[in-house]
């Protein structure tokens, strides 16, 4: 199991995303990936959307997406 994938498996099953894990994200996601981490990433965007995954950093003004 990819990194990306290892991140996104352990925010939906937590149910939320930490500011830390959307940093760890950034950084994979800026080099290489393949289908499956593209994969694992429009999951979470998903369970985002659904309410089903919270992100910690959009409570605490925090963020390293842009």
């Amino acid at each position: 199991m990819s990194p990306i994938n290892q991140v996104v498996q352990k925010a939906i099953c937590r149910g939320y995303l930490t500011v830390e894990a959307e940093c760890t994200l950034c950084q994979y996601f800026d080099g290489n990936c393949n289908l499956r981490d593209i994969t694992a990433m429009t999951m979470l965007q998903r369970a985002l959307s659904s309410g089903q995954v919270k992100r910690l950093s959009k409570e605490d003004g925090q963020t390293c997406l842009v």
